[in-house]
């Protein structure tokens, strides 16, 4: 599986790393990372893990990863809900947030200032420490309102709508928001084809 094959459209990394399980066509859920290479691909194709970084995540790594991206789709459908996140939760973000080795740098950035943070390479538990904070974003953001399932019928793809208006309803115009336009018009045509 190339890079290109990983779905970056939830405006979030904790919302692309849950976007790692879609759902098939047939109802089931698929796993783009359900091996340690498939998710030393996905972690480098992020960008948080550099090309020559050391990341190789052994076995156990791989299942404390899927278990907290089990943990990271509970918390989704909690705020989908409209619901404040369990304490379970809460504990497991902050267990990530208390092993994630981060380095920040501050830099000059046109008239202002911006602070980029990246994980110290070489460890999933950075990188899902990452993830938690990422996750933590959200909540203190003050809109966790804005995380969003695509509207396209059979799409489970999540994002964090960031849209001005807040009405963003598709994970990709280029995907699902085009199917929908095209089988609205498909419709609008057969309703008019037959009135005539």
């Amino acid at each position: 599986m190339d890079a290109l094959d990983f779905p970056f459209l939830g405006n979030a990394l904790w919302v692309d790393f849950l976007n790692t399980e879609p759902t098939l066509p047939g109802g089931g859920t698929g796993d783009l990372i359900d091996r340690p290479e498939a998710f030393e691909r996905w972690a480098r194709a992020t960008g948080e893990v550099g090309p020559h970084d050391p990341f190789e995540p052994d076995r156990q790594e791989m299942q404390e990863a899927l278990k907290f991206r089990a943990v990271l789709r509970e918390g989704a459908e909690s705020l989908l809900a409209g619901a404040t996140p369990s304490r379970s939760i809460v504990s497991a973000v902050n267990e990530k947030l208390a092993g994630s080795p981060v380095v920040s740098t501050l830099i000059e950035k046109g008239a202002g200032w911006d602070l980029t943070s990246r994980i110290v390479a070489g460890t999933a538990t950075a990188l899902l420490g990452r993830l938690a904070t990422d996750f933590a974003h959200t909540l203190v953001s003050g809109r966790p309102d804005r995380l969003r399932r695509c509207e396209h019928p059979g799409c489970v793809m999540l994002f964090i709508d960031t849209s001005k208006n807040g009405k963003r309803r598709w994970c990709s115009m280029e995907t699902c928001g085009n199917r929908e336009k095209a089988a609205g018009h498909r419709a609008r045509v057969k309703r008019l084809g037959a009135k005539i």
